[in-house]
């Protein structure tokens, strides 16, 4: 079992500056803490598309947390022992959706 520790989360302000720009439709928020949530809206749906949130991850030895959510639900998580990882993982996740967006959309 992993324990809290604030020594081995990635530093916030690095976090935030690392992770990459909204590509196409996704939407960027940063909040305090080093939280950053990418959002892709639903024009359907009172829930977003898709979200990504990203933070230090000081519940475990973690350096940094991945959240997903598909439309209302969760869609998994993942932690990451380094930032460089976490920055690469959020590049593609990005990516991942809108590559499966756009060919919804183009059936």
């Amino acid at each position: 079992m992993s324990s809290t520790s604030v020594a081995t989360a990635a530093n916030p302000q690095i976090l935030i500056d690392k992770l990459p720009a909204a590509p196409a439709n996704w939407e960027r928020n940063e909040e305090p803490g080093g939280i950053v949530e990418y959002r892709l809206p639903d024009e359907n749906s009172p829930c977003t598309a898709a979200k990504i949130a990203v933070r230090p991850d000081i519940l475990s030895d973690a350096a940094v947390r991945l959240v997903r959510k598909r439309g209302c639900s969760d869609a998994g998580s993942d932690t990451f022992d380094s930032l460089d990882a976490a920055v690469d993982e959020v590049g593609r996740e990005l990516n991942h959706v809108l590559a499966a967006v756009n060919e919804d959309k183009a059936r």
